[in-house]
């Protein structure tokens, strides 16, 4: 079947991971549509906004049959057949195939003029120089991921339960973006006005290095990230709108 909806997500292969990942984004968003695009030959779950493509993702026609260019947003998981079977020996062909869908994503956003955010799980890090042709905006390297989580649970008691309170939206405290106000003129600013309404500023981007240029002019591109509770988030959102 076509879907013809728009600015919804589409989830690239079927596994426990992306069954997790419907359940998060149902809990981070209450209307939008999720679109599921596997090889299964029934829909693997039943849910009301919840949406099946059966296809091969590698393929032009079965991404636009999903709708890609109105899409809000793609994650590729690594296929789970191919990493059952194959990971162990040689996880390039996991990251292989993940690639050659990339590269069908990519062909279609030049063709159509269109800007989608993809997001990539690779198995190995070291294969992430391979997609610099293609167009990912972020990868999610699993097995670094894990170890380097397992790592710091020995050396940081607990840390663990950080790292899950901070990545889900089932714990009280979360992580959110937030868009630069005009009355902020630096970090400072932010960091203080927010601080006041019981958020905590991080981040700008990928850079966690906020304490240490409080003083520094936050660049009108800016791309805050706060720590926060969901009713606090509300209430700056709604100040803000």
């Amino acid at each position: 079947m076509k879907y013809t909806g728009k600015n919804h997500i589409i989830l690239i292969g079927w596994s426990e991971k992306s069954k997790s990942a419907i359940q998060e984004i149902f809990k981070s968003d209450e209307t939008i549509d999720i679109v599921i695009i596997d090889n299964l030959e029934k829909s693997p779950i039943m849910e009301e906004r919840l949406f099946y493509v059966r296809g091969d993702a590698t393929d032009e026609e079965t991404l636009l049959r999903a709708n890609l260019p109105k899409a809000k947003g793609v994650i590729i998981f690594a296929d789970q057949i191919t990493q059952d079977n194959y990971a162990t020996k040689d996880p390039l062909l996991v990251d292989g195939k993940t690639l050659l869908v990339a590269t069908a994503i990519t062909s279609i956003e030049e063709k159509t003029n269109t800007a989608i955010h993809v997001t990539a799980e690779v198995i190995n890090q070291k294969h992430i120089r391979l997609f610099e042709r293609v167009k990912v905006d972020e990868f999610i390297p699993t097995q670094e991921m894990i170890s380097h989580a397992a790592v710091r649970s020995l050396f940081s008691h607990g840390v663990t339960h950080m790292y899950s309170e901070l990545m889900s939206s089932k714990y009280e405290e979360t992580m959110y973006e937030i868009s630069k106000q005009d009355e902020w003129r630096t970090y400072r600013d932010a960091f203080m006005d927010l601080l006041n309404k019981g958020a905590t500023l991080v981040a700008d981007r990928g850079d966690l290095n906020i304490n240490q240029k409080l003083d520094a002019r936050i660049p009108d591109d800016a791309q805050l990230f706060i720590i926060c509770d969901k009713e606090t988030i509300s209430k700056i959102n709604s100040k803000i709108h």
